[in-house]
């Protein structure tokens, strides 16, 4: 087979491969599975009204702001701790700082509490049911890591 045949045989091969791509990802079959926000499934298993929703969409703003503010401050504790690694520092300071971590941690459960009994607020009394149902999903919703099947 001289050159030119192979060139096209592996060039009518490459374009069929592609054609086979591209219907795959019209059909979405190779398309990632997004996962729905917590944002979106509060409001439909909560069924909240447009006014509800606006309400809780300053709700999530505070909540963001303050979790962010939370997660900096641990951030800067996490990397002064595993900087006294690094300086063989030990005890004292070791100890203060995984303390300080964890009163940051605490607020941090502090501010999720707030948040979700601030949620409760928003709901009509027909709702209240609903929103105890979701308290059962809550750990599930908000957990960004997956476990390994035999730890689920």
């Amino acid at each position: 087979m001289n050159k030119v045949k192979v060139l096209s045989i592996v060039s009518i091969g490459l374009f069929v491969a592609n054609l086979i791509l591209i219907w795959f990802l019209m059909n979405g079959k190779m398309a990632p599975k997004r996962r729905e926000g917590p944002r979106k499934i509060i409001i439909e298993k909560l069924k909240f009204s447009e006014v509800q929703t606006a309400e809780y969409e300053k709700l999530i703003n505070w909540h963001r702001k303050h979790i962010r503010k939370s997660e900096s401050q641990m951030m800067v504790l996490k990397n002064q701790l595993y900087t006294n690694l690094q300086q063989n520092k030990q005890t004292n300071s070791t100890d203060s700082l995984i303390g300080e971590i964890g009163k940051v941690q605490i607020e941090i459960e502090h501010i999720n509490h707030k948040h979700f009994n601030d949620i409760k607020q928003l709901c009509k009394p027909e709702q209240l049911k609903l929103f105890d149902e979701l308290c059962e999903d809550i750990a599930k919703l908000f957990t960004h890591k997956t476990l390994p099947p035999n730890e689920r």
